[in-house]
């Protein structure tokens, strides 16, 4: 299994393009559950965790806008 890393939204989108397989992680918590237990072996785990934009939030005036 790889272990994708990207630091930006772009390359995290390239990175899904060239392996569509990988599995997108922010925590993990679903998906190692699963591995831990030999239920899902994906060849690609996609860590989100370094993209800045998921971890921003705004509040307006008439909304709120969560990154992830």
């Amino acid at each position: 299994m790889d272990f994708l890393r990207p630091a930006s939204w772009e390359e995290a989108l390239a990175a899904k393009a060239e392996h569509p397989t990988a599995v997108p992680i922010a925590g993990g918590t679903d998906i190692m559950v699963e591995i831990n237990f030999d239920h899902r072996r994906p060849e690609y785990l996609l860590d989100l965790n370094r993209i800045v934009e998921l971890r921003e939030w705004e509040v307006g005036e008439e909304n709120v806008r969560l990154g992830a």
